[in-house]
Formats: C-alpha cells, sequence, structure tokens
C-alpha cells in the first residue's frame, strides 16, 4: 500500500510537467550574444518649417495667424500621437475641431516620415568600438509606439526588417550559425568593458524655431533612449530622457542576463510551461515573436476594433482600413486610458472597472528572454563635450554574462528511477527484477506450450555425445 501511495504521488509530479529557471553560467563572454540595441527618439518628431509647408497644401487661411495657430495645433497633435501620451492630443484637438476637414485626406505616415528631423540634424558624431563611425550608417530608422525613432544593432529597423526568422536566432545565439550572411542581419558584438569601448555618441542642438515647444511634444528637448534586444520592439514608455545641456555627459553601464529553454520543454503544451518560443506565433508587426511585441500589436487592434482606423507607425492584418488622422483623434484620446492596464490573470486585488476597463492581450512571457540591468549616471565633461550639447557612452559594465536555463524539473527517466527506488525500498526488489520475472515466466510458458506432441506428452530428445576424432 505504501509503495502504490508513493508511486501515485511521483507518477502526479510527473503528470504536472513543471519547469525551472536554474543558473547554466555565471560568466559567459560578451561575444556570445550581439551588442543591445539602442534605439534613440528625437523628442521633437515634426520639423516645423517641413511641416507648415506640407499643411499649407491642404489649408488655404485668410490671415496669416490664422494660418500659423491652426497648423501648430494640427502638427502638435500629430506629434504627439504616440503610447502612452495619446491624450495630450485633446487640447490641440478641440482647438482646431472647425478646420479638421481640410485635413483628412492628410497621408499621416508620409507625413510623419517627410517631417521626421534626419539623423545627421540629431547626431553630431558616433563611435563604436573607440573608432569613428558614420552615425546615418550605424542608425536606421525605426518604427516604434512613440513614432519614428532611429536605431543602432536592430533587426525590427526599416533596413533589417528583411531579416528572416533563422537569422533572428542566430545572432541572439539560439542556435548555429549558418555559412550564408543576409545583408544587415549580422550583428555588433563586443568584447570590453568600460568607457569607450561601446557605443558612444554626441548630439547636435536642434534649433528652437523648428521646435513646437512645451506644449507641442513629449519633452522640452533632447533625446528619449531605450535599450532592447535586437528582434523585439522598444517598450515605448521605459527609457531615460536626455536632455540639450551643454557639456553633458551620460554614462550607460549594461549588465545582460539571458534565458534560455532547452528543446525538452518545446514537447510541453504553452499552457504548461507558461512562454512561447520565438518562432511559435508569428505576429503582424514583426515575424518573431516576444511578449513586448505582442503587447504593442495587441494595443494596434484595440484601436483598430474601437476606432476603426490604424495607427501610422505600424502594420496590421487587415489594412482595409485607414489610417488613424484628424477625424480618428479624439476617439484615440477617448479609449487611451484602457492600454496602459492589461487585464490580469486572477482577479485578487483588482476592482471590478479595473478588470472591465483594461485590455485582454493573452501576451505570455518569450522562452528566449533577454534583460538588461542598466546603471545610469549623469555629470558634466567639458573636455569631452565641450563642443556639443550632450555626450552619450553606452557599455558594458561586467566582463560575463549570466545566463539561465529553463527545463523540466522531472522527466520520464527521473520517474522511472524514482519508481524503481520504491519498489526496492518498500517491496524488496527493483523494477529490473519485475522484468527478469516476466521474462522468465515467457519463456517457460513458450517452452510448455511448444514442446508438447499430440498426446500432450512432453518430448524430451536425448542429448547426443559428439565424438571428435
Amino acid at each position: 500500500m505504501s509503495a502504490c501511495f508513493v508511486g501515485y504521488s511521483l507518477l502526479e509530479k510527473y503528470l504536472m510537467v513543471p519547469t525551472a529557471i536554474e543558473v547554466a553560467d555565471t560568466h559567459l563572454p560578451l561575444y556570445t550574444f550581439p551588442f543591445p540595441t539602442i534605439t534613440v527618439c528625437p523628442a521633437n518628431k515634426v520639423k516645423r518649417s517641413i511641416a507648415t509647408k506640407y499643411l499649407s497644401e491642404f489649408f488655404a487661411p485668410t490671415n496669416e495667424k490664422e494660418a500659423t495657430d491652426v497648423m501648430w495645433h494640427i502638427m502638435s497633435a500629430f506629434s504627439l500621437m504616440q503610447y502612452p501620451t495619446y491624450w495630450r492630443m485633446k487640447s490641440h484637438i478641440k482647438s482646431v475641431r472647425d478646420y479638421l476637414d481640410y485635413f483628412s485626406e492628410i497621408n499621416v505616415t508620409h507625413f510623419m516620415i517627410t517631417v521626421l528631423p534626419k539623423c545627421d540634424e540629431i547626431f553630431q558624431s558616433c563611435y563604436w568600438h573607440g573608432h569613428t563611425v558614420d552615425c546615418c550608417e550605424i542608425f536606421s530608422m525605426q518604427r516604434t509606439e512613440e513614432g519614428f525613432c532611429y536605431s543602432f544593432n536592430s533587426l525590427t529597423s526599416a533596413a533589417n526588417e528583411h531579416c528572416p526568422l533563422s537569422e533572428v536566432l542566430e545572432n541572439e545565439g539560439v542556435i548555429e550559425e549558418d555559412d550564408v550572411d543576409w545583408e544587415g542581419c549580422v550583428l555588433r558584438r563586443n568584447t570590453a568593458t568600460g568607457t569607450g569601448t561601446g557605443l558612444e555618441f554626441f548630439l547636435r542642438k536642434y534649433p528652437d524655431s523648428e521646435q513646437l515647444g512645451p506644449e507641442g511634444q513629449k519633452d522640452l528637448d533632447g533625446i528619449s533612449i531605450l535599450v532592447h534586444t535586437s528582434y523585439e520592439f522598444p517598450d515605448t514608455g521605459t527609457g531615460f530622457h536626455v536632455p540639450y545641456k551643454f557639456g553633458s555627459r551620460l554614462s550607460v553601464r549594461i549588465q545582460p542576463q539571458f534565458t534560455v529553454s532547452t528543446d525538452n520543454i518545446r514537447a510541453l503544451s504553452i499552457q504548461t510551461r507558461g512562454c512561447m518560443f520565438p518562432d511559435e506565433e508569428l505576429l503582424n508587426i514583426y515575424h518573431v515573436y516576444t511578449e513586448t511585441s505582442c503587447l504593442a500589436e495587441c494595443r494596434l487592434h484595440y484601436i483598430l476594433a474601437m476606432c476603426k482606423c490604424r495607427m501610422y507607425f505600424f502594420t496590421v492584418a487587415d489594412d482595409s482600413f485607414p489610417i488613424c488622422g484628424t477625424q480618428h483623434m479624439l476617439c484615440v484620446v477617448k479609449y487611451s486610458e484602457n492600454l496602459r492596464f492589461v487585464h490580469p490573470p486572477h482577479r485578487m486585488g483588482f476592482t471590478e472597472n479595473e478588470i472591465i476597463e483594461s485590455l485582454n492581450c493573452s501576451c505570455i512571457p518569450t522562452c528566449y528572454d533577454t534583460e538588461y540591468d542598466l546603471e545610469i549616471g549623469r555629470s558634466e565633461d567639458w573636455h569631452t563635450a565641450y563642443q556639443h550639447y550632450a555626450y552619450v557612452d553606452i557599455h558594458y559594465g561586467n566582463l560575463g554574462v549570466v545566463k539561465y536555463q529553463r527545463d523540466i524539473t522531472f522527466g520520464w527517466v527521473d520517474l522511472l528511477v524514482s519508481l524503481g527506488g520504491v519498489a526496492n525500498l518498500f517491496l524488496g526488489f527493483s523494477l529490473l527484477s519485475l522484468l527478469e520475472i516476466l521474462y522468465w515466466l515467457f519463456l517457460a510458458t513458450n517452452l510448455f506450450i511448444t514442446g508438447k506432441d499430440e498426446n500432450n506428452v512432453i518430448n524430451v530428445k536425448p542429448v547426443q555425445s559428439i565424438y571428435i576424432e
């Protein structure tokens, strides 16, 4: 009875198939994985002079003051069309409510790309591994929920979004690299730590005349920086701001932590293992699954469902809906509050309104995940940045990287060994002994059946002696 009870408990443990994460390596070499993606988003998304010229083709004002006021509100509304601060568009849209029809035919995507400050208007100079590089070659345009930005070492940017899934996984150290190199898909890596060994760049001061002011853009000036993996879109709202300040220096020390999963858990259901492999679900915004990208796509679909339009900075499965323009902005503002909170899996600790007014995204963590611990320091550096308005130095903090591994804690081999131990403890024999008894019983039964004659008598043939002369 005791053996049956313990054996049943072991069987239940096996059927539950729990997984666990353990430390696989505490000092993985830096070059094993690519340098993180650095996304730079300018505070001003709209270059005022270009935007005025663009909008004047749709609006013929009766006087110059009317033109200045109306177009400033329109370009400010477009500039503030970004997650999670959609609500800031409201005052601008209400101020020019009577003029919205003039701008309803604007191609918002084309407008935002046209008026976006160019790469050489943001960056003064760039360095990689301490060597001078062309900023506009290493930074390419990046789609984000904050609008159009510029990314370094990204596979989701406009220049590298053609990279296939195999190249993405290979560059992330998941599988072995092949001999075929896709153009732009080979990411940059690093082997050193400390100041001046990673990515460095100096910023230009964007002219005040081209900015929209504190009411027309998210931040007063400068840029925001987001650090993320190469195959996911940046999680807007989680970055840090770098203002235009003469002689300022920003130092960012990065310490990566990687979590991988063995092939043993791939056979488990997604609900059982609690994570998704990158190739198990294709997203509309990108062909690699990550939890961050899944949440971004969920927010896009919610706006699509509620306002019948799609945001200009991403694509969705159904492109028959128009891009969200001036006629949709108030609707986006109305439902923007629901975009910031995801439906919790359990009701514990949440009110009924919080449950109702939240997104049901059903996004689960990624089986391959990367976390970057950031140590940010701000100071003044007159020797390095005396001719620039901001100097940013992003580098690794330690030579070793911590690697975690997710695996099954109790597999079928463990079950077999445990049951054998239980049998030996309570019954005095092992499972192998039981198999041997069954084997010999089978042989004896077979011999008994095949060795009888027609009279049901067992014929035993004498052993013939063999003589060798």
